[in-house]
């Protein structure tokens, strides 16, 4: 590499290792690979979490980059924090304790590696650290030392291995009692300072481990306080529930009538007990605020035409908790995959990585509606509450709502560290003719064909028309206009995109709190090749709705176009840990993340993925037949050209190459290269 070739840049370098893995290995090598290896997952899932990259993970070490000194630090005290848990179900002598140093400095970088002082500097604070602590240098503390509820410890100056100046050294302190707390640097006798130390970390934990004893398992744990109409079953720390609502694997099986909802029906009386879920068994890292799935209400209307209302119910809901930012709510396409299947609860909590589940039943007779739903806490094997709310029929929106808010209370204790947790209240439609409209008209929007699409528009014009002053009637017309575009059945495709942006900002107008219309303003701008302006609407409708995933996808997609790549690659993960089995475009549009910034090899399971999902997605074949192109594997790029001209016969490069809006446009055509030579024209 030429010194004009060499890339520099100032960032934030994680270090970690394990304290005695030499030992581990000696007494159980198969044992402590296989904890290493979830180890080192769940502390990648939460370096993405922060927008981090994972640069080297070799033995037992793992080395991660950040943009943000900050997102840095609280990486590190995340992956302290989660792995302590679970070295406290091992034997003493089988724990793995990761030391974790933290530096800022400059760095080269070549071919996605980092090298130079600033990346050994944090090597060897990873060294000065404790087991299960962090260390970071000076610089890093000068950029954190009032933006984080830490305290820390000056350790001073510092001589390191191959580093010319002593380093100055903070050992940070995670526990709440030192928050904005710096001790200053000491001067034991030679060889003490280290007994000092240990000393001061012991009593830490001790304090800790009380606070915690006495907050969780020896004071009573406050009770939300129930006084709604509706007939509930409150939360018996020592008693299952009564109210059972019946469960999706028995709607499949037996034919109901609907009752008359004139009287409560009567209700089982007992649960069997429920296994809890295993930490070690999930799939992604818990977050740290209440993590919640809503699992599709089972319809016992009796009609089957009644499935869109009984999903556009559990949607609402989920939309709802969505908006809550102190909340984590898996997305709807990844609890719809449990759709009609008798699955557990604690197969669901596993496999989704999170707590909580509200899961339900809907009947309807008439212009009557009753929904019954239950809170679950899988990680406890138990049911926090369950209820039963008899409605008319033109209260739905306002009901799941109401199902909503119930569930706040039953995280109660989570939240109160974080403030106290509200729902926030859309504009809601005039009255059930237009709530079951926009339910109708959604379920033909996910149909992405040119047939479904045009019966959505004129859904949405009815919609319009039957409420006037519900900003979902713009804003679903606009995305029906957009899709004419995308789907390749406009007339004018200038025209339609006019008419979208012009309804998409009046949807905006009508309601500035609703995310789902910035979403459809930012769709359009995006196809209208406006980067920067679309970017700042996925960007407020992810303010509005933190746990929405499309929001996070979309600012995934304009980034890469706008080469911001690092930054894309951490959205699209973002979106991914939110909706774990998403539509397929979710692992195209990090595909292409992937191969914006030349990691083909991790750019190709991506569109594998998106392929398996959809086996007829071309943009998924186009993306392999780029990424083999480029690593050189020229057999199997051919083969995914053949995918390509299969899908669409007429495909041809310089055609995709004008509808991609990328900001790059040498990267572009270094892609289309890569098509050309695989054998497409």
């Amino acid at each position: 590499m030429t010194t004009q070739e060499i890339k520099r840049k100032l960032t934030a370098i994680l270090s970690a290792d394990v304290k005695g893995y030499s030992r581990l290995m000696g007494e159980d090598e198969k044992g402590t690979v296989r904890t290493l290896n979830v180890y080192k997952e769940v502390m990648t899932g939460l370096i993405q979490r922060h927008h981090g990259r994972v640069v080297d993970s070799t033995g037992d070490n793992l080395m991660a980059e950040f943009a943000s000194v900050v997102d840095a630090v609280e990486s590190a005290v995340e992956i302290q924090k989660e792995l302590k848990p679970r070295n406290a179900e091992l034997p003493e002598n089988r724990r793995m304790e990761f030391r974790i140093g933290i530096n800022l400095g400059d760095v080269i970088e070549e071919e996605g590696r980092i090298y130079g002082d600033g990346v050994n500097i944090a090597a060897r604070l990873e060294s000065l650290s404790e087991a299960g602590g962090i260390c970071i240098s000076g610089t890093a503390y000068d950029h954190v030392e009032n933006k984080l509820s830490l305290g820390y410890e000056h350790l001073g100056e510092q001589t390191v291995k191959n580093i010319t100046k002593p380093v100055r050294v903070y050992r940070v302190l995670m526990g709440s009692e030192a928050t904005g707390k710096v001790i200053a640097e000491k001067k034991p006798k030679p060889r003490q300072w280290q007994m000092v130390a240990i000393g001061s970390v012991v009593t830490v934990i001790v304090i800790i481990a009380a606070v915690v004893i006495w907050k969780f398992y020896i004071s009573p744990a406050p009770q939300p306080e129930i006084t709604q109409k509706d007939k509930v079953v409150a939360p018996q720390p020592e008693k299952v529930p009564t109210v059972v609502p019946p469960s999706a694997e028995v709607a499949s099986k037996e034919k109901v009538t609907p009752p008359s909802l004139e009287k409560p029906s009567r209700v089982a009386t007992a649960t069997p007990p429920m296994e809890k879920a295993n930490l070690k068994k999930m799939a992604f890292p818990l977050p740290d605020k209440p993590s919640i799935a809503v699992l599709p209400f089972a319809n016992m209307t009796g009609d089957a035409g009644q499935e869109f209302l009984v999903d556009g119910l559990t949607e609402t809901i989920i939309t709802a908790l969505a908006r809550v930012p102190q909340l984590f709510v898996i997305a709807r396409n990844s609890t719809f995959v449990y759709k009609g299947k008798g699955v557990k609860v604690q197969q669901v909590a596993e496999e989704l990585g999170i707590q909580y589940v509200l899961e339900g039943s809907v009947q309807r007779s008439g212009d009557k509606v009753r929904i019954t739903a239950q809170f679950i806490d899988a990680l406890k094997g138990r049911h926090l509450w369950a209820a039963q709310y008899d409605r008319e029929t033109k209260d739905l929106f306002q009901l799941a709502d109401e199902v909503a808010a119930k569930v706040l209370p039953s995280v109660y204790v989570k939240l109160t560290g974080g403030g106290e947790a509200r729902l926030s209240r859309l504009k809601g439609p005039k009255d059930t003719e237009a709530f079951l409209r926009l339910l109708e008209l959604i379920e033909s929007m996910r149909g992405l064909n040119p047939k479904d699409n045009a019966r959505a528009k004129r859904l949405a014009e009815e919609l319009m028309a039957i409420d006037p002053e519900w900003s979902m009637g713009p804003s679903m017309l606009a995305r029906a206009h957009y899709m004419d575009v995308v789907l390749g059945v406009s007339d004018s495709p200038k025209g339609s995109l006019a008419k979208a942006l012009e309804l998409a900002q009046k949807s905006v107008a009508m309601d500035e709190l609703n995310p789902t219309n910035y979403d459809t303003l930012g769709y359009v701008l995006s196809m209208m090749g406006e980067h920067e302006r679309a970017l700042a609407e996925f960007e407020k409708a992810s303010t509005l709705c933190p746990s929405c995933s499309d929001p996070y996808m979309y600012i995934g997609y304009i980034q890469y176009c706008m080469d911001e790549t690092d930054k894309a690659i951490a959205s699209l993960q973002t979106a991914l840990r939110l909706n774990p089995y998403p539509p397929t475009y979710y692992y195209a549009h990090l595909g292409n993340a992937y191969r914006h910034v030349g990691r083909h090899e991790e750019a190709i399971p991506a569109y594998k993925k998106a392929i398996q999902i959809s086996p007829n997605f071309q943009n998924a074949y186009v993306g392999l037949v780029t990424s083999y192109s480029l690593l050189g594997r020229e057999e199997e790029a051919r083969s995914a050209a053949q995918e390509v001209l299969r899908v669409n016969p007429k495909f041809a490069v310089e055609v995709w190459a004008k509808t991609m809006p990328y900001k790059n446009r040498e990267k572009l055509a270094r892609f289309a290269d890569a098509l050309r030579k695989a054998g497409l024209k």
